[in-house]
């Protein structure tokens, strides 16, 4: 599901990842390459192609596979754990996804680096926002960035990154799951007595999640995005920020206060339809492999033995009498 979404939506991340960059630690009213989303598109097109546009496809799709699989993962399979997949229980929901997002945020920092360095880097001079790092390919990229800093290359900025991860599942899931259930919870039964959530739901569900999740990560999504794009030293130690702390510091002080929002609208441009891509697929696949399962049980309960004595005539290789009718 999130490799379906991210293939269709990562247009609006490159520009996200460039805006996030433009006027890095300079006072506002300096050039500024790009005015908002839809001309970012336009100026990344004309001027880079679709290519431009696709820029860090590879590892995005990597980190939106594996970390979408960590927190749906751990998420879900946390609910039924501790017994609240049946029932609404925001304080259990909320912690679940915390833990999910955690765990998602370590293990998927190397690719959100490598994502992030090649949305920035532009084959045009006039859009280049930010360090342009010169990766020629995903290997190139994973050489270099080991060969200059090692292996805490790929995890430079983790503590923003993990902070990052644990703010948007918490928000995410959480409001999802909340809004879906009210909504559910406001119908009137079918016919048959039960309420059933359409795709309508997931829809509306899924673009309160992506707004709550876009507040609530924001800054910490482009503290970590500045930390790992920054240039380092020939010793392989950071030019521009030295801590999280220190980028958050420097930002205030150069960019004031809205400088940790840069590129927020167009954040939440891509993650609205992002997550209700994301959900629509994954409700929809969730609803397919449970029918799924559910022909596979009666298929194989339609198929077993009625009688003991059926089951020792089969052992002997023995026919049933209906069998030898038949």
């Amino acid at each position: 599901a999130a490799a379906c979404s991210i293939c269709i939506v990562n247009p609006i991340d490159v520009v996200k990842s460039r805006l996030q960059m433009q006027g890095e630690l300079a006072a506002a009213g300096g050039r500024k390459a790009f005015t908002g989303v839809a001309s970012g598109l336009q100026q990344i097109y004309m001027m880079e192609g679709v290519r431009g546009l696709y820029r860090g496809l590879v590892p995005a799709i990597l980190f939106q596979t594996v970390g979408n699989g960590i927190r749906f993962g751990v998420y879900y399979a946390g609910k039924q754990v501790v017994g609240v997949d049946k029932k609404m229980d925001s304080r259990t929901n909320f912690l679940l996804a915390m833990t999910a997002g955690g765990l998602a945020g370590v293990i998927c920092c190397p690719f959100f680096t490598l994502k992030t360095q090649f949305q920035v880097q532009s084959s045009a001079s006039e859009l280049a926002t930010g360090h342009q790092h010169a990766h020629r390919g995903v290997l190139d990229a994973v050489a270099t960035i080991f060969r200059e800093q090692g292996v805490r290359g790929f995890f430079a900025g983790l503590p923003a990154f993990v902070a990052r991860c644990v703010m948007l599942v918490a928000a995410q899931m959480t409001t999802y799951d909340w809004v879906k259930d009210r909504i559910v919870k406001s119908k009137a039964p079918g016919d048959d007595g039960k309420v059933r959530d359409t795709p309508v739901d997931h829809m509306i569900s899924s673009a309160i999640a992506a707004g709550a999740a876009c507040v609530a990560m924001q800054p910490f999504d482009l503290i970590g995005s500045r930390m790992m794009n920054q240039p380092v030293s020939k010793t392989g130690q950071p030019v521009l920020y030295s801590s999280p702390v220190d980028c958050f510091n420097k930002i205030l002080r150069s960019e004031g206060p809205g400088g940790l929002y840069k590129g927020v609208l167009a954040n939440y441009t891509r993650m609205c339809p992002q997550y209700i891509l994301t959900f629509m697929f994954f409700e929809q696949f969730m609803k397919v492999a449970k029918e799924d399962g559910s022909n596979a049980r009666t298929d194989a309960q339609g198929a077993a033995p009625r009688s003991g004595g059926g089951w020792r005539q089969r052992q002997r290789g023995e026919k049933e009498p209906g069998e030898m009718a038949r």
